[in-house]
């Protein structure tokens, strides 16, 4: 079998094409002797400038005329005309999915696709604002209920988001759910510090602190609570902007919130090293999602850190020790359950070998992409 994981991607950044490789090894590994697996990355050179690339992506530059409105505008309709000849050469193509046109209508019909779903797409761009907006909800309407009907198959990340793509096809197509997934290559072992009593330390991380995160649900949390027996510190991992600082001031929290900015590397490791528990997100209730499949929770699993969320994750069993659910809403964050949670878990000799065992054959990118080409397998 010939196999393409396709991905059209008008802005990248590095933790996206990090993503991607990392998948990409993984296809190459699972799919077998005598088989093939490209990942090709459609963007536009400006996109890629200063960008480090693993040479395991197969890069597809595209370039329209005119100025760079114009070029924005155009390069949906022209992606998938360009891309045919490649295309044929594949028995089976995962293609993320891109901006519904009829020229990838034609694509989907002409070849054997099976479209990938990352959220919710009518939902995400309910509130943004705009012509462009605007435009693209109009084709989601118009197009997608084709495109998705005449798919191979279609794969969500998560059950919300397959069951949502399988309502918007109007027909029953042959679905897969297919969490997020993590390289361990990259995540050392490194088990939590040993929660005592005297202080507990948590870790939330976030390239920013956006409403979903919940950071508001933490800190108005620990503004009603109230115990001087137990020195509690919030370590914020990212970019925090002057708004939240002022929170922060406001709630009379300085003392307990240490701000560390953007963190990698070795300075990431002894922040988390230090700590009893960790926060994944608290509030994607705000997105009208339930279910996520947040990349930080797995790496807090590789690494041993136990954690908490607000949310479901179908990669998660609610049983499991060493995660905490809260309720999925704007409620403060019961700061008492967090250090329950923490002495219980701190119990367990080996939580963080079990995490790590658990992400070794539940988490990593070669068993979803196991899973990946089984369903292909299966369909085309």
């Amino acid at each position: 079998m010939r196999m393409c994981h396709l991905n059209v991607l008008w802005t990248l950044d590095p933790g996206v094409l990090r993503k991607l490789s990392h998948q990409a090894k993984a296809l190459q590994k699972v799919i077998g002797a005598g088989n093939q697996a490209d990942c090709i990355v459609v963007a536009r050179p400006e996109a890629l400038q200063d960008l480090e690339v693993d040479p395991v992506l197969s890069i597809f530059p595209i370039t329209a005329p005119g100025p760079s409105i114009i070029k924005e505008a155009m390069l949906p309709f022209l992606v998938w005309s360009k891309l045919e000849d490649r295309l044929s050469q594949y028995d089976a193509i995962v293609a993320r999915w891109p901006i519904p046109t009829r020229s990838f209508l034609k694509s989907v019909q002409d070849h054997p696709i099976f479209t990938e779903h990352h959220s919710k797409e009518l939902e995400e761009i309910a509130h943004a604002q705009g012509v462009k907006s605007l435009v693209r909800r109009s084709w989601e309407r118009k197009y997608s209920p084709q495109i998705l009907r005449s798919a191979k198959g279609i794969i969500g990340v998560t059950d919300e988001i397959r069951r949502y793509e399988l309502k918007r096809a109007g027909a029953n197509r042959p679905s897969l759910v297919l969490p997020n997934g993590i390289s361990l290559n990259d995540i050392s072992l490194t088990p939590p510090a040993k929660f005592d009593g005297p202080s507990l330390d948590i870790a939330f991380i976030s390239s920013q602190f956006l409403p979903w995160h919940g950071l508001d649900r933490l800190l108005q949390g620990m503004r009603l609570w109230n115990n001087s027996n137990l020195n509690l510190k919030i370590h914020l991992i990212g970019n925090v902007t002057s708004e939240q600082k002022i929170d922060i001031e406001s709630k009379g929290l300085s003392q307990f919130v240490t701000i560390h900015g953007v963190l990698y590397g070795e300075d990431l490791n002894k922040i988390l090293n230090s700590c009893h528990l960790a926060v994944g997100s608290l509030a994607l209730h705000r997105n009208q999602l339930k279910e996520a499949c947040v990349l930080k929770v797995r790496e807090y699993t590789a690494r041993g850190l136990p954690f908490v969320i607000g949310y479901d994750d179908p990669d998660f069993p609610d049983d499991l020790p060493w995660l905490l659910k809260i309720p999925a809403d704007d409620s403060p964050v019961d700061i008492h359950a967090l250090v329950d949670f923490a002495r219980e878990v701190h119990k367990r000799s080996s939580l963080a070998e079990e995490m790590r065992e658990f992400a070794l054959t539940r988490l990593s990118w070669e068993a979803k992409m196991k899973w990946l080409v089984d369903f292909v397998r299966e369909n085309i």
